[in-house]
C-alpha cells in the first residue's frame, strides 16, 4: 500500500521546502472538484477551466493565509469567489442598446422616493459580494431561487434564508 500524504503534510513541504510537485499533488486532487464549482456558476467548460486554473494559482500565491481548514473547500471557495467576480465583470460589460421608442415613465419627480430608491442602492453596493449576487440575480434578472441554488451549489432553503437575512440587513441599513 503506498503512502498517501495529508493536505497538511504537502503543503509544509510546499511552504517550507518549496516542493512544486507537492503542490502539483494538492491540484491533481481536487481540480476536479474545483472545476466542478466552477463549471455550476460558468455554465461554460472554457470558462470553468479558466476558473479553475485561476483558484489555483491564488491558492499557491496566498498558501501562508491558509489556515489548516480543508484544502479543497479553500480552493473551492476561491474559485467562487473568482467565478461570481468574473460574472459580475462580465455583466457590467454587456449592456443593451437603448430603445428610442419607449416613453418616458408618466410618474412625476418624487424627492422621497428618489432618495429611499438612492437608499436601496447604496444599501445593495455594501453587501458582500455573494450576497449583491444573489440580489442581482433574483430582483435584476428574475432567476429563480432554485437555479441561483443551483449556481451556488447549495440548497434552496439555504437561499431562501440568505435571501431573508439579506432584506433584513437592507432594511437596517436604510433605516440608519
Amino acid at each position: 500500500m503506498a503512502f498517501r500524504p495529508t493536505d497538511i503534510e504537502l503543503i509544509r513541504e510546499v511552504l517550507h521546502d518549496s516542493n512544486a510537485r507537492a503542490f502539483e499533488t494538492l491540484m491533481k486532487r481536487y481540480t476536479s472538484q474545483v472545476y466542478g464549482a466552477a463549471l455550476r456558476l460558468m455554465k461554460d467548460d472554457e470558462n470553468a477551466q479558466e476558473v479553475t486554473q485561476m483558484a489555483f494559482i491564488q491558492a499557491f500565491r496566498q498558501l501562508d493565509n491558509w489556515r489548516g481548514e480543508n484544502f479543497g473547500a479553500w480552493v473551492t471557495i476561491i474559485a467562487n469567489h473568482i467565478a461570481l467576480r468574473l460574472m459580475e465583470k462580465e455583466k457590467r460589460r454587456q449592456t443593451d442598446p437603448l430603445d428610442e421608442n419607449i416613453d418616458p415613465p408618466n410618474e412625476e419627480y418624487n424627492e422621497q422616493r428618489e432618495l429611499q430608491l438612492q437608499a436601496l442602492e447604496k444599501a445593495i453596493t455594501q453587501l458582500p459580494d455573494t450576497d449583491r449576487q444573489i440580489i442581482q440575480w433574483h430582483y435584476y434578472e428574475s432567476i429563480s431561487l432554485q437555479t441561483i441554488a443551483q449556481r451556488l451549489g447549495q440548497t434552496e432553503n439555504n437561499i431562501k434564508v440568505r435571501m431573508f437575512r439579506i432584506r433584513e440587513r437592507i432594511k437596517r441599513k436604510m433605516q440608519s
